[in-house]
């Protein structure tokens, strides 16, 4: 852990050199609070011993820069400390997230975004498209934003990891402000070679405490592989927030219904979701869509199961993609880990799921260096070193490349929708992927 912690500090000091003094002036106001509510006024004391052999294992360039930043403090102000400690966690936070998050580019790629609504609860559907070259460059085009709701969206992620609580919802904040890289009610543009073939559907669902603009990056990108992505927005309490029909917010509650209306409530949505959505692109765009299938991340995952499993016979659902599945939060209700899909399936794990062995469906893939967060844009949403050190606490960002996780899960789901074979050796092709059954 030491040896951890040393190699973060040394990367921040690196490649993030104001961050690097935020970070060793905030190391040295902590290292003095501890000292001046524990020590006696003995200068051998055993706090100042336990600071020492904390302090001889960082680098020597390090240790000049708190040491350093040390002469700027004394032991008598120590009351003040904690004060001096917040502001410089936020100074160097705020300073980390300039000119965040960081917007993949794409090549020879135009990419629209909307937001509909289905029929029956209001339930928002933010749908990530090919569009024109020329809507793009149009003088009067608009850019979608990355939160569909600015703030509102960004403070309902907020409140969901405790940040609100903590003071430090702004850590999230410049999300409100960020550019989708989509033209907003952009035209959707056939991309395909061959003009009589519509344009394939992929409907997915947000995880536990998610939304429809999480994956905003992800989603484009398989958009530019020309796929409309339709990201559901559930109304069952486990989004971070939406907006309902009226206006009003409907913040995250776990308690909204039973795990098993949950689970219920999503299914008929994404359910839903698959009858509308083509009747309605035909009657707004005149686009006719193709091949649909269901998909989902985490909690989403078991919603497209359930929602594939109840499907009508004639349904339009032609098979299943699926990232990390919660395969636990099936409530008794799904089939259990391991077991094959009733449609073709094609499962993409992280390392972390890979090692407790989650695998559905006809194929599973590992996606070496991905965590839970890279199927959403979270190693994204700030520097990488920033990222990979959160992920000592949380599974925010792997250690692969985020922009070439999401193009090689772009390209591989690209491959399944079109061809509906989860065996076809394009559908495993990627330098991630690692075969597991």
């Amino acid at each position: 852990q030491n040896n951890s912690t040393t190699l973060c500090l040394y990367c921040i000091m690196k490649h993030q050199p104001n961050l690097f003094f935020i970070t060793a002036l905030c190391l040295s106001a902590a290292f003095h609070v501890i000292d001046g509510f524990t020590s006696s006024s003995d200068p051998q004391s055993t706090s100042l011993s336990r600071r020492s052999s904390t302090m001889h294992m960082l680098p020597p360039t390090l240790l000049s820069g708190i040491d350093d930043a040390t002469t700027l403090l004394t032991r008598s102000q120590a009351i003040t400390y904690p004060l001096g400690f917040l502001a410089a966690f936020r100074t160097g936070a705020a300073i980390s997230v300039i000119n965040q998050p960081q917007m993949p580019k794409l090549v020879n790629a135009a990419i629209g975004s909307t937001v509909l609504r289905l029929p029956t609860y209001g339930t928002r559907v933010r749908l990530f498209y090919p569009t024109t070259s020329e809507a793009v460059n149009d003088s009067n085009a608009v850019m979608a934003p990355y939160c569909t709701d600015g703030l509102q969206t960004s403070n309902g992620m907020a409140r969901l990891v405790k940040f609100d609580a903590l003071g430090l919802s702004f850590l999230l904040a410049h999300l409100a402000n960020a550019s989708s890289g989509c033209v907003a009610d952009g035209p959707i543009h056939n991309t395909s070679s061959n003009d009589d073939e519509d344009l394939p559907l992929l409907v997915y669902s947000h995880g536990y405490g998610g939304n429809m603009d999480m994956a905003t990056y992800f989603f484009r990108t398989m958009a530019s592989k020309g796929i409309i992505v339709a990201a559901v927005e559930h109304t069952d309490g486990t989004a971070s927030s939406t907006i309902l029909p009226d206006g009003s917010e409907r913040k995250f509650n776990e308690y909204l219904m039973t795990g098993r209306q949950q689970l219920t409530r999503r299914a008929s949505e994404l359910l839903e979701a698959v009858e509308f959505l083509p009747k309605e692109l035909e009657r707004i765009y005149s686009t006719k869509v193709g091949t649909t299938m269901v998909g989902g991340h985490s909690y989403g995952a078991p919603s497209a199961i359930m929602a594939a499993n109840g499907a009508a016979e004639d349904s339009r659902i032609a098979g299943l993609i699926l990232h990390d599945p919660a395969l636990g939060m099936g409530y008794g209700m799904l089939p259990p880990n391991g077991a094959k899909s009733k449609m073709p399936s094609v499962t993409y794990t992280s390392d972390e799921y890979n090692k407790a062995k989650v695998r559905y469906g006809d194929l599973t893939l590992h996606v070496r260096g991905a965590y839970h967060g890279n199927f959403v844009d979270a190693p994204l949403w700030a520097p990488s070193v920033v990222m990979r050190t959160l992920s000592l606490l949380i599974p925010a960002a792997g250690p692969s490349n985020p922009v070439e996780v999401h193009d090689q899960l772009a390209e591989s789901a690209s491959e399944f929708i079109r061809n509906k074979n989860p065996a076809s050796p394009n559908v495993q092709i990627g330098n991630l992927f690692e075969y597991i059954a």
